[in-house]
């Protein structure tokens, strides 16, 4: 009569190869999935405020400069919530524009609602009546409208989360997708 030992023992199927593969590939998903719910409270600004080398401003408040140094390409610096209620933004936004540019796109009433900056293209030939950055950080007109890109008919009005009524005065979009002119 033989007798099986563990070093002989025959195989069955489900080896706990495979199995160790998966679990730590549960781990690994577990990790980053709890990882990125830690880091979710942070804000854009307190995520970005490190002070870089030979600097006494914090990164999120200076320009992103080319490769060559000369220039700075654009203004990525956004006011905190504190300081833009301070400077007159509105107190029934649901979006501030730090939380509009963290998040990149909000839909909200059945619209999506983008941000473009006008640094990346100024827009001269943009016909925007008392053209202005208003304390809030958007690009508005002399009546107070945030300036929207979209598919509807120029002058129409939109409610938007930021606290201001937007208007289209340019195109760009489609549909129910807007696209807010921001500094």
């Amino acid at each position: 009569m033989t007798v099986s030992s563990p070093a002989n023992a025959p195989k069955t199927s489900g080896t706990t190869g495979s199995g160790t593969v998966r679990r730590v590939g549960a781990a690994i998903a577990a990790v980053g999935f709890f990882g990125a719910i830690a880091a979710a409270p942070l804000s854009a600004s307190e995520a970005l405020a490190i002070t870089p080398a030979g600097s006494t401003q914090p990164a999120a408040n200076q320009l992103f400069q080319s490769k060559a140094g000369a220039d700075p390409a654009i203004d990525l610096s956004v006011a905190s919530l504190e300081e833009a209620k301070v400077a007159g933004a509105p107190v029934n936004a649901l979006f501030s524009l730090e939380e509009f540019m963290f998040k990149g796109a909000i839909n909200w009433g059945g619209y999506k609602f983008t941000y473009y900056s006008q640094q990346v293209l100024p827009g001269e030939g943009l016909e925007v009546p008392g053209r202005h950055v208003n304390p809030a950080g958007y690009v508005s007109d002399a009546d107070g409208f945030i300036v929207m890109a979209g598919s509807a008919p120029k002058g129409t009005v939109y409610d938007t989360p930021f606290g201001y009524q937007g208007k289209i005065y340019d195109r760009g979009t489609v549909g129910n997708h807007l696209d807010v002119y921001i500094r």
